[in-house]
């Protein structure tokens, strides 16, 4: 039978696991952790049900989409369909609007009059923004795309703080390959005319709307997402153990473990990764931001947020980016509410917060050092080196948001691995 090697068993892992023991090969894991999943695997809190993060799932395409169907066939259809709604409080106006920025709520806001000025130097009578006078996405950084489109005082409200702060990058530098816009649209591949599908993309919103409105599939497991992981690396064989670096890559090279094992890329007819690349090396130069996520637990609280809404954003230079109430989520029926708290750290953040604390919210699933790539150009530039550096083994192949250092959810991960599987015979 032939042998494949899979470095890490979060939701790329498992999802390239999964498809390759369907074309019977034998499929060794290796992860530090015991259960598959990664930051998305389900725990619970008093009871309540969470992940790292709201994780909901919405990809284009319905139940006859590929993934789509996967998920449905992974929990036997057992879903709930979410309907979202988010907020964003902005402090200085002591208010809270709709999340992402809405039209309609511009006359609501202090500073009206200057932001409808703004809007009309690219807008056009109807409020339709004038390709011409847009950057292009891709091609400029953050700032110069939203703060074009929505004008500098919406900017300011909404997201240049937010952004600082989730990513540690200003807006100035930060890429647009980590916006909304590119959800869907990876690689920023053009059609026949030259043009991307995302020409245009406006983040002001003119009608109800929310992350993901338009798309059909929004769901969440009504048990959670650890079957879907543990389905998907069911039969496969799991070895505990963390990677040190490649060794030897210019001529015999193998992967060098923490228990000291080696793993010959010779043996195996993939070797597929999915962890960070300069972890992959042993080199830790790429930079990265993480987050603790700190439970709340509300007693007696039945919902914490209103008008059912699921995500609280916090746009100024508070400590946290968001609230997020799970019960919306994940329909968990108690009296009390469980409300996630999403704080940005950097690396070496565990050495900041009291000891017990981090072990147990790394034991819980709270606390990542490396969650989010910080996409500047030269650390893009620094992936790519090193994506070319991974050439000289040829069985070695790269997928997930870790690997590929891509801003993605888990769509977006397993729509990755899920195509990798399907390439590789």
């Amino acid at each position: 039978m032939k042998k494949v090697l899979i470095i890490g068993g979060g939701v790329a892992g498992s999802t390239a696991a999964y498809m390759l023991k369907n074309k019977n090969y034998d499929v060794t894991i290796l992860d530090e952790n015991s259960i598959p999943g990664g930051l998305a695997r389900t725990c619970y809190y008093a009871g309540h049900p969470y992940e790292f993060g709201p994780h909901i799932w919405f990809w284009p395409g319905g139940v006859e989409n590929p993934i789509n169907k996967l998920i449905v066939d992974l929990t036997d259809g057992e879903l709930f369909y979410i309907d979202r709604k988010l907020f964003s409080y902005i402090h200085q106006d002591k208010k809270k609007y709709r999340y992402p920025v809405h039209f309609n709520e511009i006359p609501d806001m202090p500073e009206k009059d200057k932001i409808y000025d703004e809007l009309k130097a690219v807008r056009d009578d109807n409020w339709k923004l004038k390709e011409e006078k847009l950057p292009t996405i891709g091609q400029c950084t953050f700032e110069e795309y939203f703060a074009t489109a929505i004008g500098k005082t919406l900017y300011g409200k909404f997201m240049e703080n937010y952004t600082h702060k989730m990513w540690n990058i200003p807006g100035h530098t930060l890429q647009t390959s980590m916006v909304w816009a590119d959800r869907f649209n990876h690689a920023y591949s053009k059609d026949k005319e030259g043009k991307t599908g995302l020409e245009g993309y406006d983040p002001l919103k003119f009608e109800d709307h929310t992350l993901g409105k338009g798309i059909r599939f929004q769901i969440y497991p009504k048990k959670g997402w650890n079957d879907v992981w543990g389905t998907m690396a069911e039969g496969c064989n799991w070895v505990r153990d963390g990677v040190v670096s490649i060794r030897d890559e210019d001529k015999q090279p193998y992967l060098l473990t923490k228990s000291g094992e080696k793993y010959y890329f010779g043996d195996y007819k993939y070797v597929i990764n999915t962890i960070d690349l300069d972890d992959l090396y042993g080199e830790n130069k790429l930079n990265y931001t993480g987050r603790m996520m700190i439970p709340l637990l509300l007693p007696d609280l039945g919902t914490a947020f209103p008008q059912g809404a699921e995500s609280l954003h916090y746009s100024g230079a508070e400590f946290q980016t968001r609230v997020t109430e799970m019960k919306v989520i994940t329909q968990h029926d108690s009296p009390d509410s469980l409300i996630l708290i999403e704080v940005p750290i950097l690396p070496g953040a565990a050495n900041v917060f009291p000891k017990n604390t981090v072990g147990f919210a790394k034991e819980n699933n709270l606390f990542a050092e490396k969650a989010y790539p910080q996409q500047s150009k030269e650390a893009m530039s620094m992936h790519r080196a090193y994506m070319d550096r991974s050439k000289k083994i040829p069985n070695l192949h790269h997928t997930g948001r870790h690997a590929e250092f891509r801003y993605w959810g888990m769509p977006e991960t397993v729509n990755s691995a899920y195509n990798l599987g399907l390439s590789l015979e």
